[in-house]
């Protein structure tokens, strides 16, 4: 069986004085108005508000936390764009 990752990138404002990301994560955690929710590969097309966190699972024992007001998640063909701080 085949390994698959998503593609993320994540954009931040300088307001948040944090380091953007471009790579691969197995996961992609973080809250919107219904609660938290996980991003694995092959989900399904999808776009909504993020609020408070974002976790990017790169490996088992490698994660990136981000702590922001709200941003935008879209995901699109196994690819993960955010931007935070807007």
């Amino acid at each position: 069986m085949r390994e698959e990752f998503l593609k993320v990138r994540v954009f931040c404002s300088p307001l948040l004085g944090k380091e953007g990301y471009e790579g691969k994560a197995e996961a992609v955690s973080s809250e919107n108005k219904l609660g938290k929710f996980d991003i694995l590969p092959r989900h399904t097309n999808f776009i909504t508000l993020i609020f408070n966190e974002l976790t990017l699972h790169l490996s088992k024992e490698k994660k990136i936390v981000y702590h922001f007001k709200r941003g935008v998640l879209e995901v699109i063909e196994n690819k993960v764009n955010i931007f935070l701080g807007i």
